[in-house]
């Protein structure tokens, strides 16, 4: 097996011995890294790809270390930004129907063309069509329709605010 040995400085793997076992080298570092130093060198059976030392403890940095101390903004999701040095969650409005996160300014916004909203409208009057056909369907049978005229109010929403992202309205 492979054993890495990482500078504490700067966590760079200084040497990759091979041995039989980590109880092994454990046992005699120095026969298999001649410079082993206990106060500079830190020994695993991993390579770890973004090594952090934490209370004498080598280990891989989390997603959260990564962005906030190697600064690797990128892998921020969509719907979270930095502020005083913590990562700040915005969990996208509902209402929207093609969320887009804006990472200048922070917030959500709609994302979809006027296309697209166009199409959506059209599908949605489709269903409305459809839901009122049920309702009246479940009256002349004597069930109750408070199901149906909720997702029939809900359409109604939907499309709506649709038709006031173009100014349809």
């Amino acid at each position: 097996m492979i054993i890495y040995i990482y500078d504490i400085k700067n966590l760079q793997v200084v040497a990759r011995p091979i041995v039989n076992s980590y109880g092994e080298f454990k046992a005699e570092p120095i026969r298999y890294y001649p410079e082993w130093n206990i106060n500079y060198h830190i020994s695993t059976e991993v390579e770890f790809q973004n090594p952090i030392l934490d209370s004498g403890v080598i280990r891989e940095k989390t997603r959260e270390e990564l962005i906030l101390l190697d600064n690797q903004i990128e892998l921020l999701q969509n719907g979270e930004y930095i502020e005083n040095n913590r990562i700040t969650r915005i969990e996208a409005p509902s209402y929207l129907f093609k969320k887009l996160w804006n990472k200048e300014i922070n917030v959500w916004e709609e994302g979809a063309t006027q296309e697209e909203t166009n199409l959506e409208v059209n599908r949605l009057i489709d269903e409305f069509t459809i839901l009122g056909e049920q309702k009246e369907r479940w009256i002349k049978y004597g069930f109750d329709v408070l199901d149906i005229e909720n997702k029939m109010a809900e359409n109604i929403i939907q499309r709506n605010y649709l038709l006031t992202i173009w100014g349809e309205h």
